[in-house]
């Protein structure tokens, strides 16, 4: 289930429209036999990558109470849907260090793991080509078959090329020759993702925001929402590094560009920084946090900017009823 543009959402009068009822109607299409079986190959993934990599600092999972809380429930004794495992990989390929972060969805081997490698011996344009490269891997690998492995031996192969030593003349940034994307310009962008759970990405995606001057939000969870503005070519090249990230689905939903003329940049934004928020209501007996649409709507609303829900999600907005603003 996803929203694209020309998706028709049914909003009754009285009602929200509200995630937790959606994610309890996902919840009900699954096959909860199936789910549980995909844990169990996860847990055993998980023990065979740990006795693989079984050197102090070479495996570390982020919260070992997520490992106990999803064998609860594969093992019958709790009907809440476990949070999803994120763990990380230490490699040391030709005396460079690389951080293998892997998040694994519920319906993983069924569907793609979510890995980003991030290294201190990579530029930016190096570590985004490398993620790319391995998503596309991934992509060509049976679904339903454990990858992990696979994905690390393709590092172990390939990851030592993507390394060369900085050359101030190689390494010139490209320009941007599209019209609209100069330094006349101010562009915000409504991007929509399937998902946003990793950890690892949410911290790219703020250190990417800081490093281009970018400001907004980004709003984790299913789905995942994110604001990005600023001059356009810092948006431009921001939104490339973000969309080399493996990832199930991500758009820009809407793209708005302002000519700046003799407006400063600052009295353009909506947003005076770029920071992560949230609004969970709570954990349902669906897969994870869902947000509260009203309190999306109010936040928006209160950023001048409630008019993008409709973009979003096909529906006019409004304000949570039990909201205490």
């Amino acid at each position: 289930m996803s929203f694209d543009e020309d998706t028709a959402c049914v909003w009754k009068d009285n009602e929200c429209l509200d995630f937790k009822e959606l994610e309890e109607q996902i919840a009900q299409i699954v096959d909860n036999g199936n789910l549980e079986e995909m844990l169990r190959i996860q847990l055993s993934e998980l023990e065979m990558l740990q006795s693989m990599f079984s050197n102090p600092g070479e495996f570390s999972v982020y919260d070992h109470s997520v490992i106990a809380d999803i064998n609860e429930f594969v093992d019958g004794k709790s009907t809440v849907y476990p949070p999803q495992l994120d763990f990380t990989i230490s490699l040391f390929i030709d005396k460079a260090k690389l951080e293998v972060c892997v998040n694994l969805p519920h319906d993983y081997p069924a569907n793609e793991p979510d890995i980003y490698v991030r290294s201190d011996k990579l530029d930016r344009n190096q570590q985004h080509t490398l993620n790319s490269d391995l998503a596309n891997y991934i992509s060509t690998l049976d679904r339903g078959e454990i990858c992990i492995c696979s994905a690390i031996s393709w590092l172990q192969e390939n990851a030592s090329r993507y390394h060369v030593e900085s050359n101030p003349i190689a390494n010139t940034e490209p320009t941007v020759n599209l019209n609209d994307e100069n330094d006349s310009n101010f562009t915000r962008l409504w991007i929509y993702s399937h998902h946003i759970y990793s950890k690892v990405k949410r911290r790219e995606i703020l250190d990417l925001a800081n490093e281009f001057n970018i400001t907004g939000f980004c709003l984790p969870g299913r789905p995942g929402i994110i604001c990005a503005e600023g001059l356009a070519r810092d948006c431009n090249e921001w939104w490339q590094k973000v969309k080399c990230m493996n990832w199930k689905k991500i758009m820009c939903k809407k793209k708005e560009i302002t000519n700046i003329n003799s407006n400063s940049i600052d009295s353009l934004r909506k947003f005076p920084t770029f920071q992560e928020i949230s609004f969970d209501c709570g954990k349902s007996k669906s897969m994870e946090y869902h947000m509260d649409m009203g309190e999306l709507y109010r936040y928006l609303a209160e950023h001048n900017c409630s008019y993008v829900f409709k973009d979003y999600f096909g529906v006019d907005g409004r304000t949570s009823t039990n909201s205490q603003h």
